[in-house]
C-alpha cells in the first residue's frame, strides 16, 4: 500500500526527472505556464517539486499536457511473493 508520503515523494521525484531534461529558460518558461494555467502560485509549483505536498489530479494534466508528454507514472501494482 503506497502511503500519501510515498506518492507525493514519487511524484516530485517524476517532476524532477522531466525538469533535469530542461534548459535553465525552457524550467523557468514550463514553469511560468502551469503557474499561469493552474492559477497557483509559483511557491506551490515548488512545494510539488520538493515534495512538501501531493501534486493535484489536475495539475498533473496540465503538467503533462505542457510537457507533451506522459510524466506521471503510478507505481507498479504490489506483486505477492507466494511461493
Amino acid at each position: 500500500m503506497n502511503t500519501n508520503n510515498d506518492i507525493k515523494h514519487r511524484e516530485a521525484g517524476q517532476l524532477n526527472a522531466f525538469l533535469d531534461t530542461l534548459t535553465y529558460w525552457e524550467r523557468v518558461e514550463f514553469v511560468t505556464a502551469v503557474i499561469r494555467r493552474f492559477k497557483v502560485k509559483r511557491q506551490t509549483f515548488f512545494n510539488w517539486k520538493c515534495m512538501a505536498c501531493r501534486i493535484p489530479a489536475e495539475a498533473k494534466e496540465i503538467i503533462e499536457s505542457e510537457a507533451g508528454h506522459t510524466i506521471f507514472v503510478p507505481d507498479e501494482p504490489e506483486m505477492c511473493a507466494a511461493q
